[in-house]
């Protein structure tokens, strides 16, 4: 079963470390590897392509929960990266060697380098030099005597009611009523083949109904959404990062979002795609269960983009019924990933 591996804030260069469904004990060592090329860290900024396990200190474990922190070495690795989409890591209990389980790390947004350390330093340094302007006291104003007294607004009041008569209308006499002639009864020929006509009718709204709803939607392509300029790949000019930036300053809707990943893959953008749906599936659970099913083999389809790969499919799966527990075919594909 695929952890649920964590990198939570606690200070530049410094992270908390969280892996849920662990089942082995607080003494391990970890693997850490990039889907860029495949390669393994080794170091701090450096990656090889042979498997390199670093041992992790103080470490506990609580109801399947492994936590603890995790320096710089892995911290300034991750976070300094070109692609910061997803990194494999495989966890590997030193009491017992063949347990190996592991997940995609999630590293949350406010996870900063060690370099972060130093501006935020200067910068609580220059706010302590700002100077805080004493309040400025609002100057007193004395009551005012009302220019209308109470007393002349209550007597135009009772001038201007005056007492409305009512007269009832005179009843009419029995003469005037027009007696309403009782409704002939249809026969029982006449019923059923009203029965008849409104059933076929029936039959026939359901038909027009399935075949506009179903139907007709198969043949036809989905519509395309409006994109703003910021959003547009003819707008790539800049680096990736600041383009998906500026696109998100917009709040683009969840079509948007998943037609420029369409696109961004039709184009081989690749990592424009792949962080698109790593910044949104994290919250979004419709987004989440269409990364999920890049990588499920079941929907997978060739592309220079993303690969099959079984462990990532139940991650995203996994981050999409967080976000949506209803969903039932995010619960059956998990079930049948997870046999």
């Amino acid at each position: 079963m695929a952890l649920r591996i964590e990198l939570d804030s606690y200070k530049p260069g410094i992270a908390k470390f969280l892996a849920q469904k662990w089942s082995g004990s607080s003494q391990i060592d970890i693997l850490v590897q990039r889907n860029q090329d495949g390669y393994y860290l080794s170091g701090l900024n450096q990656w090889n392509p042979e498997k390199n396990w670093h041992t992790l200190e103080n470490m506990s474990v609580e109801n399947e929960k492994l936590t603890g922190y995790v320096g710089e070495w892995l911290v300034d690795s991750l976070v300094t990266q070109e692609s910061q989409l997803r990194f494999l890591i495989q966890i590997r209990d030193k009491q017992n060697q063949s347990y190996v389980d592991g997940g995609v790390v999630s590293i949350a947004e406010t996870v900063f380098a060690s370099a972060a350390l130093n501006a935020q330093t200067t910068l609580s340094n220059e706010e302590q030099v700002i100077e805080h302007p004493e309040p400025v006291n609002d100057p007193i104003v004395e009551d005012e005597p009302p220019l209308i007294e109470e007393s002349n607004i209550t007597s135009q009041k009772e001038t201007l009611v005056e007492p409305i008569e009512t007269t009832d209308p005179e009843p009419k006499s029995e003469s005037e009523i027009t007696p309403v002639e009782p409704v002939k009864s249809k026969s029982h020929l006449g019923l059923i083949v009203s029965i008849v006509v409104g059933c076929m009718m029936l039959i026939g709204l359901g038909f027009t109904a399935w075949y506009f709803l179903f139907f007709k939607n198969q043949l036809q392509p989905n519509p395309t959404v409006e994109i703003s300029g910021q959003c547009s790949l003819n707008n790539t000019s800049t680096d990736d990062l600041t383009f998906i930036q500026q696109c998100l300053q917009t709040k683009p809707e969840t079509e948007a979002i998943i037609q420029i990943i369409t696109e961004a893959k039709k184009a081989e953008k690749c990592n424009i795609a792949q962080r698109l749906y790593a910044n949104q599936a994290q919250t979004n659970a419709n987004i989440a269960m269409l990364y999920a099913k890049e990588y499920d083999e079941k929907f997978y389809e060739a592309n220079n983009c993303f690969k099959a790969d079984k462990e990532t499919a139940i991650y995203w799966y996994e981050t999409s019924l967080t976000n949506d527990p209803k969903n039932t075919f995010v619960k059956d594909r998990l079930t049948q990933l997870q046999k």
